[in-house]
This record gives C-alpha cells, structure tokens and sequence, in this order.
C-alpha cells in the first residue's frame, strides 16, 4: 500500500537509497527487520516523549509498511509513523522468523 505519492523533482545525489540493509541484504515492502538503535538524526531534537514512544521499539522486528520515492524505510501500526535508511535496519533471516 502507497502512503506516499514519488517525488515530482529530480532527487540529489545518492537517492534513492540502495534498499539494502546493514549487511547487505536486499529488503522489500514487508520485509520484517529488527532495529537495532535509534539513529542520532532522528531523536536527537524530539520532546522526551517521542523519544521515549521510538526508544521502545529499539531491539523489536517490524515490518516494513514501505519504501518511499527517497529509499527510506517506513514504520508504524496503522499508517506510517517513522522512518529509517535502510542501512539502520537489520533483515531478520527465515529461520529467526519462525521461531
């Protein structure tokens, strides 16, 4: 599902992001991956509260809801939420999916 309509300008140098993980490994719309941290960029000028609200999902696998025309990645429960490059995220393998 497209929550996000392709950018209408051209993009800057280096996007869109590779859609590739920390290690490599191609993710697509659905892939599940685990978040290790947060990134400084995102938090870094947010109130206590969201902080806390984006902290909470360090360490969890979600899925990604979708890729957006720039390469980030997006999160969230009932719609997007918050973003992360591609390369902050780790794709959680089959094997660690059906434990």
């Amino acid at each position: 599902m497209a929550f996000f309509d392709p950018p209408h300008d051209p993009l800057p140098p280096g996007f869109p992001l590779a859609a590739m993980d920390a290690s490599g490994r191609p993710i697509v719309e659905g892939s599940r991956v685990r978040i290790p941290v947060m990134p400084h960029w995102l938090i870094h000028d947010l109130p206590v509260e969201d902080v806390a609200r984006l902290r909470s999902v360090e360490g969890q696998v979600l899925p990604v809801l979708e890729i957006d025309g720039y390469g980030y990645l997006w999160f969230g429960e009932h719609g997007p939420w918050f973003s992360l490059m591609p390369t902050e995220v780790v794709l959680e393998s089959e094997a660690a999916q059906s434990r």
